[in-house]
């Protein structure tokens, strides 16, 4: 499954810098897939890192914001400030 890259003009080209990015979200899209149930943040982060992941919190919690917002994840709310994340049907 790959993460569909931003339109651009036909004299631009994806850069190394975002072919890198694509590449990581679909890595962390694959492995939210593999998981089949919601999971908060923290334990997704640390199982990434079990499989050799060397990204830290900060830069994971962005990118599931951002996949959040591009409709590939679900972010499910429970209780006060606890969130689970899961793949949505469509993705």
């Amino acid at each position: 499954m790959m993460v569909t890259p931003q339109y651009r003009s036909s004299k631009s080209r994806i850069t190394n810098q975002q072919e890198n990015w694509d590449r990581i979200n679909t890595q962390i899209l694959e492995y939210i897939k593999s998981v089949n149930e919601a999971k908060d943040a923290e334990t997704l982060w640390f199982g990434m890192k079990d499989q050799g992941s060397n990204m830290s919190i900060s830069s994971f919690n962005t990118r599931l914001k951002k996949l959040v917002e591009a409709g590939l994840i679900e972010k499910i709310s429970q209780r006060y400030n606890k969130h689970f994340y899961r793949i949505t049907l469509e993705a």
